[in-house]
């Protein structure tokens, strides 16, 4: 199983991915195979990475959520002028390098990132809002992370929320919302966004990190493990069964924070011990299907209305703290150490 991931890049030198990262691509003119992390402050590419495969080398010792997945490593994001220590996602670059890593048989796409989201029913560029189409119709899942700044002030955030994304909420080990996660009606699940530890570019192991960055990622990989294990199982399935099968964390379910819930990636990857009724809600694809159809019949009567409401989903399994044997220990973490230092109006 491919893990498309699109961000600073990975350093695939590191110990602790050693033999998972494949050659990727940059589509922010880096002119880089993806295989170099280029952002300065940590690594933030190399951090997910670790996150989702990490092999249990180097001098962490860490180990990903889905230790034998592929990591496709996408560079999108686009250095600042004023300040090159910060970079920010492009939106150009992200829709292209959606297309590359689908084109490149990536089956499930991470997008630990975000920056303000346009305005319109799809709250999405045209150019992502396509590219997630795109996805969509290869049966690729796209993931993405609902944003940092639930604590403040709480603007949407593309592209989780975007049609056809499955944007993740972050909660602490007390399974509680965590503090900053973003309130939006996109949130459809839950996952671990405090209390953990994170790898850099370096190697370097650090503490106490938050954010919904490490949230996305670790769903990232519980979809990987739900596909290598339901190989004919849909995309649409897959996010179905992690919203139907997910922890209520808040009621009433959905709920903006969390959305249906932590996931509980052994119940996910189960469907005959925990089958899910076929017309169980699918809220992120539900949007996207209402939205295509409102972009067909403006085509064909442009007075006819595109507006729609939306509710998000939620997951499954057993909370994705320790969800996998051989897995360390509470990968609960974040990554706010990296996400919020670089986090800038338009940053991640």
């Amino acid at each position: 199983m491919t893990v498309g991931l699109l961000d600073s890049g990975v350093n695939a030198d590191l110990p602790e991915l050693s033999g998972v990262v494949l050659k990727g691509g940059d589509t922010a003119g880096g002119k880089t195979d993806g295989r170099k992390d280029l952002y300065t402050n940590g690594g933030h590419g190399t951090t997910m990475a670790v996150m989702i495969a990490g092999q249990g080398g180097g001098t962490s010792g860490f180990v990903g959520i889905a230790p034998e997945t592929k990591i496709l490593p996408v560079h999108v994001l686009v250095s600042d002028v004023l300040d090159p220590a910060q970079a920010s996602p492009d939106q150009q670059a992200i829709a292209n390098g959606i297309r590359f890593a689908v084109d490149r048989g990536a089956k499930v796409l991470n997008l630990s990132l975000g920056s303000p989201a346009p305005g319109g029913p799809d709250q999405c560029s045209s150019e992502v809002r396509d590219a997630v189409a795109y996805a969509i119709q290869h049966d690729v899942v796209t993931v993405a992370a609902s944003g940092d700044s639930g604590g403040g002030d709480n603007l949407p955030e593309a592209p989780a929320s975007c049609p056809g994304v499955l944007a993740v909420g972050g909660i602490n080990s007390d399974l509680r919302p965590w503090t900053g996660t973003q309130r939006q009606p996109y949130v459809a699940v839950a996952g671990p966004a405090s209390g953990s530890v994170f790898v850099s570019n370096t190697g370097r192991l650090y503490a106490k990190a938050e954010g919904t960055s490490a949230s996305a990622a670790l769903v990232s990989g519980a979809v990987a493990l739900v596909r290598a294990r339901n190989p004919n199982m849909s995309g649409r399935t897959v996010v179905q069964r992690l919203l139907a099968t997910a922890l209520p964390i808040n009621k009433p379910v959905p709920d903006e924070a969390t959305g249906y819930g932590a996931i509980r990636i052994a119940r996910a990857m189960d469907p005959v011990k925990y089958p899910v009724p076929a017309d169980a809600p699918n809220p992120v694809y539900d949007r996207f299907d209402q939205l295509q159809g409102a972009a067909h019949k403006a085509t064909a009567a442009p007075a006819a209305s595109t507006t729609e409401g939306r509710k998000p989903s939620g997951g499954s399994s057993p909370v994705v703290y320790a969800a996998v044997a051989g897995v360390a220990a509470l990968l609960v973490g974040g990554l706010a150490f990296v996400w919020r230092r670089a986090r800038r109006p338009s940053a991640f």
